[in-house]
């Protein structure tokens, strides 16, 4: 399987006007199409910073799935010209599971279910927090471990990613040979919340 991490930096302020257009307009478009597995932004390290992960069965299944994306004309009409106007950078990352979670395997094998765009009422965050962390070395499996993952190209080569859930109470410190941690909160669109 191929994991991948896309990785989005937004002009200052923008990021809650980009992320109420996506889960209104644009996730109900984009999963019918791409198998989505997360979608967050950063709480702390680099603002108005949005990560999605994607899944796919091989690199030719997401030629594929792309392909069929770019077929679709209100995505290519109606969300991109909106939507991208405040993206700056964009950065992606091909990864491969090294460790992986009952939450995480549910999620991998319901990736291709289409998800409804939400209400303008629905809340725009899931209630909990997950983390982003890399390190040089695959880390111990924790309790609150979602995934870990080898970075197969993109920034941090042969390093691995780890998603944790935490608890903002208590669990925000960068753990011990992290070259790289931020914290993220799910959208509640996200199927890995």
């Amino acid at each position: 399987m191929l994991f991948e991490l896309r990785t989005y930096d937004l002009k200052p302020a923008t990021a809650t006007k980009y992320l109420e257009f996506f889960r209104s307009f644009g996730v109900g478009l984009v999963t019918q199409n791409l198998p989505m597995g997360g979608y967050w932004m950063a709480e702390s390290g680099r603002l108005n910073r949005i990560y999605h992960l994607w899944i796919y069965d091989s690199f030719a299944h997401r030629d594929a799935c792309r392909v069929e994306l770019a077929k679709n004309t209100i995505w290519m009409r109606d969300f991109i010209p909106k939507a991208f106007e405040d993206v700056l950078i964009q950065s992606n990352r091909f990864m491969r599971l090294a460790r992986s979670s009952v939450d995480f395997d549910a999620v991998v094998a319901d990736r291709a279910s289409v998800i409804a765009n939400a209400s303008p009422d629905d809340p725009m965050f899931a209630p909990l927090v997950h983390a982003v962390t890399i390190t040089q070395r695959q880390a111990a499996p924790q309790a609150a471990t979602l995934a870990q993952f080898e970075i197969q190209s993109g920034d941090h080569v042969g390093q691995f990613l780890t998603l944790d859930r935490v608890a903002p109470d208590r669990d925000l410190t960068t753990p011990a040979g992290a070259t790289f941690h931020e914290i993220m909160r799910p959208l509640t669109v996200s199927p890995l919340k």
